[in-house]
Parts: structure tokens; sequence; C-alpha cells
């Protein structure tokens, strides 16, 4: 119960903030319309579209109440903060990229599912990443982004009697995090970059999976983060976990990147059941997603009528890098992608099943390549006792008359 009282005060306190501030909010926001935004305009010579697009994020009473809130609601600081935002988005979001597809670890659960207090739960996998930061740090804007607009049309479809959908309950599963797959660069880079761009949007984060491996981690993370974030984080237990949110906000079964025809080839941290009530997370709709209607051809393999999935066109411009079959970042899990600036494409065109067999041999190659080398071992081992034994090259001792059953004794186990 003690982390939902405090869940639960955080909560009551963030409300009431808003509502004793909301008014200035909307006069700070109508003053960055008529002064603030113009002269933005002029200064980067923003199109018609643009400038359309910058008015969007300012009429985002909810975003520009959390920058205030951030610069304790200080005028002239948050002036000065919001202009400073403004102009970072314009050089990393603008152009906008309508074909953005999030990256299959960040899901959230069905609108309908809230925490006790009302808030959307996002469940996010830590996998490793093995592209560069080129390509890592665009999804993690875009991501950001994404979780941004989500809000805004939760708090736009809510009726004038409920309140404000101002934060998100992260469910973070640490099962395949180690230390070597950590970019603590990117890490540093988001807390520093990306974070202040999009203050307060954490009520929680509950962390899952957590093991003794990761208590140096933790020790180093902790240093990064103020501490007005470490005390929303939480490493609770199953029961815990149950407890503060209820069974009904919790799901079960398969994890974000397990498939299930090939389940039994992707290392044991990939399938994870958090002990809640509901279905299994590929088994629950995902309003960040949109529904897509799935054909398959049996001939290529390509599914059709669907955008995120089917041939895409090259992007105009930007960086360009291959994305592994296997990363989290990459949205045709299986299948090798190529980004730029967070779009996402499949790197034939389409999804060849010759891809999809490479996949599947390297899985089955992480998960079982101990008792692959071992048992390869003890075959060479034993051929060549054998055959050395046959021409007599090898004397087996008469103390030890049990070697032969020994042997294939250990080669069983």
């Amino acid at each position: 119960m003690e982390i939902q009282n405090l869940l639960q005060t955080n909560s009551t306190r963030l409300l009431e903030t808003y509502h004793e501030n909301i008014d200035n909010v909307l006069d700070l926001q109508a003053t960055l319309i008529r002064d603030i935004l113009p002269s933005v305009v002029d200064e980067f010579e923003l199109s018609p579209d643009a400038t359309e697009w910058a008015t969007e994020w300012l009429n985002d009473t909810a975003s520009i109440f959390r920058i205030a809130r951030r610069n304790k609601f200080t005028r002239s600081f948050a002036l000065e903060s919001i202009r400073k935002t403004l102009i970072w988005r314009l050089q990393n979001l603008w152009p906008t990229d309508p074909d953005y597809a999030l990256p299959p670890a960040v899901r959230c659960l069905p609108e309908h599912v809230r925490d006790p207090f009302g808030r959307p739960i996002l469940v996010v996998e830590v996998v490793p990443v093995s592209e560069s930061p080129e390509v890592v740090k665009p999804y993690i804007i875009q991501t950001f982004e994404r979780l941004r607009l989500h809000l805004k049309r939760l708090v736009g479809g809510q009726g004038a009697e409920e309140e404000p959908a101002l934060q998100y309950i992260i469910l973070l599963d640490l099962a395949n995090l180690s230390l070597q797959s950590m970019n603590l660069d990117v890490m540093t880079w988001t807390i520093r970059e990306v974070i202040p761009r999009y203050p307060g949007m954490l009520a929680g984060v509950f962390i899952l999976n957590y093991s003794w491996a990761h208590s140096s981690l933790w020790g180093i993370v902790k240093r990064i983060l103020p501490e007005s974030a470490i005390s929303r984080i939480f490493f609770p237990s199953t029961a815990d976990l149950l407890t503060a949110m209820t069974a009904q906000a919790i799901p079960k079964g398969e994890g974000l990147l397990s498939v299930s025809m090939i389940t039994e080839l992707i290392p044991a941290g990939y399938t994870t059941d958090y002990g809640g009530g509901l279905p299994s997370l590929t088994d629950l709709d995902d309003p960040l997603r949109p529904e897509r209607t799935k054909h398959y051809s049996s001939d290529a393999g390509v599914i059709e009528g669907d955008s995120a999935s089917s041939i895409s066109p090259q992007p105009a411009s930007g960086y360009i890098s291959s994305i592994s079959p296997t990363s989290m970042l990459n949205p045709f899990y299986g299948y090798p992608a190529a980004s730029s600036r967070g779009y996402t494409q499949l790197h034939h065109g389409r999804r060849r099943k010759r891809d999809l067999a490479r996949t599947l041999i390297w899985l089955f190659w992480q998960r079982w390549r101990n008792h692959l080398t071992i048992g390869a071992i003890l075959t060479a081992l034993a051929v060549v006792v054998h055959f050395s034994a046959r021409r007599g090259l090898l004397r087996i001792p008469r103390i030890f008359p049990g070697w032969r059953a020994s042997l294939s004794s250990a080669f069983r186990s």
C-alpha cells in the first residue's frame, strides 16, 4: 500500500496544481501564439505548414502546463523555455514523419485500462540495441512525440467532469538488459536533451525482472537521474505490483518481442508473465498503433493492406542506416530494415522468407550455442578416442575398466 499511497499523493498534488494554475497556463498560451510564435516564424522563415504544426504544439495545454510547472510557473522563465523548446522541435521533428513506426518494445495498454488514478499504462522491454546513436536518437525523439500526442488525444476526448490524463505509468522490463548492452551515452543524452523537452510525463516507473545483476547498472543510472525522478522509480515484487496497480491493469503471458512461431527459439527473457489478469500483450490492442488489416501472400510472404508492412518508398533524405532484424527499433521484427530520421522501411521492400529463416537460425544459435558447443567438443573427443582405441594408438588403463560407460554418460549429460 505504500507505493499506491505515494502514487495517489502525487496524483492529487499534480491535479490540484493543474486546476490552480490553468488560467495562467491559458494566458501563457495566448501570449505564445500572439507574440512568441510570429518572431520564430520570421526568424526561421517558416512555411505555413510548419507554422500550423508549431501552433498545434502551443495549443497543447497539458504540455505547456508541464513546462510551466517545471519552471515553477515563473512567467519569464516559462516563456523562454517554451521558445527554446519550440526551436528544438523545429530542428528535430520538422518535417513530420506520418509513417514513423514505434519500436515493438514500446506498447501501451488499451485505453480502458488505467492505473487506479486514471493514468494510461506503458509497457517497455529494454533489449540490446546494436545500432549507432545516429539511428537510435531519432527513434527516441519520435517515440516521446508519439506519447505526447497520445496524451493530448486522451485529454481532448475526456468529458469536462473528468480529470485530465497528464502522465503515464511505465512497466519497465529489464529481463534482457545487461551492462554490456547498455549505452550510457544514449541514456545520458536522453535524460539531458530529450526529457527536459517533455517534462513531467512520467508519474511512476515500475522496474520488473530486476535482479542482483542489475544492481551495478542502477548504481550508475541513479547518478544521472535527478532526485525527483528517483523518487518515482519503484522495484516491486509481483504482490506489490498487483497491490499498487490491481490485476486488471497488468498483462500476463508472452513479452513484447515474442513471436508464436519462434517462441522456443527466443531466449527465455523475451517471454514474460507479469502476473496480472489481462491477456498477454500480443493479444491486447495498442492505442499507439493504428489497426491494420493483414492479408498474407503465400507466394512472397508479403503482408498487403498494412501500410507499415508493405513496400515503403525510399526516404527523400537524411542519414540512412540498416537495422538488425532482432533490434528493438525494428517494427518488422525478424526482417532487416533501414532507417532515416526515425523512418523505417523493409530493407528489400518486402518480407522475404530467406530473411526470416536467417533470423530463426541466429535466434536458435543464440539460445542453444553453449549446448551445441559442448556437444560438438564431446562428440569430437568421443570420435578421437574411438578411432585411437581401434588402431591401438590409445591404451586405456585397466584400473579404470568403466571408461566407456563413463564417457557415454558424460556425453548424454
